[in-house]
């Protein structure tokens, strides 16, 4: 048998949410660095299907962790939401950036590890066995006692599996392509134009097809989706690859030219189970966003919330997390997310075509009201984030 090898802090998943936490911890002391191990069984870079998109939440979280995004990003100016022919747009300097996740979750990794972290890669767990003293953790390579095992594992968390972990969540499905562009005879390129086209809820779908315009080392890319929230899990599945397929035929694009790839990702629920004794959950383990699947901005904003409860719990000697949930939804970040729960299943439970007409002519008039509206508008922050603000830096 391996060698034991006892940590204070054992973080499972090297992505946004897990080094996060990390990173959220060593800005309170660096001296956690020698504390903590992330394990992942993947090695940097490694593929994550994703639109990629980071809004200003995550970009803020990022500069309030001393961090300037490092990795090639496409920055979209406006954000076009079309339904039948319809379309309203909001506009940013930018509205928000498109990231690649395999350069960006690499990124961050090395950040931590650079700060002292230990990252573990190509190390699958095998097995998790919570006891009353730690939490044993055993790898294709070691054995590891934690005081504190973090879940960041993404939405088919082997975390929640081992610990036959139940509640109601649900999960949504997504599916995407990748196809080659010329940037120059693009508009989306040209314009720095996303578009979100819910048209397909006549279809049935809970959600958006959508074209995001991005780089793959250094060559030019659309990332073609569709993004179903199930928020209405009563509701029969829509078939998102025919939806994607009709939607890519109207863009002069066939669907069996490119490889299509799917994944789910679990949304937040104000009623799920975000910890047991020595165990939290965060990012797509815990919950994301169902309502536009915005993943990346929420997952590093679990690691705020994660590092404050982790630190009073050593500082307390009290490992039971009883009040983590409770720390998520008081924060800021997470009462937006529960609003965003509520707005999914209320959108998506819509049937008719005429109501949801009615309420994009709605829409239409009260973005003309925010600051949206310009195209020189710059995000900022909501001053109860508690995060720089980091409009002076673009």
């Amino acid at each position: 048998m391996s060698k034991v090898e006892t940590i204070d802090v054992l973080i499972i998943g090297s992505g946004p949410a897990g080094t996060s936490t990390a990173l959220h911890l060593l800005k309170s002391d660096p001296a956690w660095a020698g504390r903590i191990i992330i394990v992942d069984k993947a090695v940097h870079p490694r593929e994550k299907l994703c639109g990629g998109g980071l809004t200003h939440l995550g970009q803020n979280i990022l500069a309030d962790l001393g961090l300037e995004l490092e990795p090639r990003h496409f920055e979209v100016k406006e954000a076009r939401l079309v339904y039948r022919g319809q379309s309203y747009s909001f506009y940013g300097d930018p509205v928000f950036r498109i990231v690649r996740r395999d350069e960006f979750d690499q990124w961050l990794a090395r950040t931590a590890e650079k700060r002292g972290v230990q990252l573990r890669e190509g190390e699958a767990v095998k097995e998790i066995n919570p006891r009353d003293e730690y939490v044993e953790v055993i790898t294709e390579r070691a054995v590891y006692h934690a005081q504190v095992l973090v879940g960041a594992d993404g939405s088919r968390s082997f975390v929640r599996r081992k610990l036959k972990w139940d509640d109601d969540s649900r999960v949504a499905r997504l599916v995407e392509v990748l196809t080659p562009e010329d940037p120059a005879a693009t508009p989306e390129f040209r314009e720095a134009v996303a578009v979100f086209d819910f048209t397909p809820l006549d279809d049935g779908l809970q959600g958006y097809y959508w074209d995001f315009p991005s780089f793959i080392k250094g060559q030019a890319y659309m990332n073609r989706g569709v993004f179903d929230s199930r928020a209405r899990p009563e509701k029969d599945k829509a078939d998102l690859k025919e939806i994607l397929g009709g939607e890519m035929a109207e863009r002069d694009r066939e669907l069996d030219d490119y490889e299509l790839k799917g994944h789910p990702i679990r949304w937040w629920s104000s009623d799920g189970r975000f910890a047991q004794p020595r165990v939290i959950l965060v990012g797509d383990a815990a919950g994301a966003d169902p309502l536009m699947g915005e993943g990346i901005s929420f997952a590093l904003g679990y690691g705020q919330p994660a590092a404050e409860a982790i630190r009073d719990a050593f500082a307390r000697a009290d490992f039971s997390f009883d009040t983590y949930g409770a720390r998520l939804k008081r924060h800021p970040l997470f009462v937006q997310l529960s609003v965003r729960t509520w707005l999914a299943r209320f959108v998506y439970r819509i049937n008719n075509p005429m109501v949801v007409r009615i309420g994009w002519r709605v829409m239409q008039l009260l973005v003309r009201l925010t600051p949206w509206r310009r195209r020189d508008y710059v995000p900022g922050r909501r001053p109860d984030f508690r995060l720089t603000d980091t409009a002076s830096q673009h």
